[in-house]
């Protein structure tokens, strides 16, 4: 649903969010007139994780494709299975529309495949540990190139002592298990002020207890 929500997004607005955008210039520039514009860089290389085939893989083509560019995608080595299944569904979309079928490439490999697509593209997308991230940032700062990064983290929620923990508990309790924890927006540690601890724990752990595997 995320990604079609996506797709159904990005048809209606990507036009009208990439339209010249003017700005005032300033009564020293009354003889000139400021926009701002917004060009495709050409080709776009995603190098995505593995918690979310499908929506990875997608995420930066929609993005990619709806701003006028081209996209190669790597796919996790863990998810190498699903991406030919994905490359189909693009590729007719894509001959649906009258676009060209090959504007989409997906590749499969290790670091090596990655440095490919760092070197080799013109804008990266890198989704995955902090640790790779940072060797990422580094490669692309040698290379002067654009690069968009989403990194794994320690999120935390707080709940604070107005909170209800018996409205809260469900949700808390998905948060932290949604797709066995891999959720990069999922928290992983909560700070719960001394008020409603003991009842926020209690019934948590109620919650916990009745999970099975």
């Amino acid at each position: 649903l995320t990604t079609c929500e996506k797709l159904r997004w990005s048809i209606g607005n990507a036009k009208k969010c990439l339209k010249p955008e003017y700005r005032e210039s300033g009564p020293m520039n009354l003889h000139k007139t400021s926009r701002v514009e917004y060009h495709p860089v050409g080709v776009v290389g995603a190098i995505v994780a593995f918690n979310y085939p499908f929506h990875n893989v997608l995420n930066p083509v929609i993005s990619s494709i709806a701003s006028g560019n081209g996209v190669v995608v790597k796919g996790s080595e863990y998810t190498a299975w699903s991406t030919k299944y994905y490359s189909r569904l693009i590729r007719e979309c894509l001959a649906a529309s009258g676009a060209p079928v090959d504007l989409v490439q997906i590749v499969t490999g290790f670091e090596a495949a990655g440095q490919a697509i760092i070197e080799h593209t013109d804008k990266v997308i890198f989704v995955g540990s902090v640790g790779v991230g940072s060797k990422v940032q580094q490669h692309c700062g040698r290379l002067v190139k654009p690069v968009i990064l989403e990194l794994g983290g320690k999120d935390p929620m707080v709940v604070c002592d107005d909170a209800s923990p018996s409205k809260i508990a469900q949700l808390v309790c998905r948060a932290g298990f949604q797709n066995m924890g891999q959720n990069c927006a999922g928290p992983e540690r909560y700070i719960v002020y001394d008020k409603v601890y003991d009842d926020f724990v209690s019934r948590v752990l109620a919650i916990v207890q009745q999970m099975r595997q």
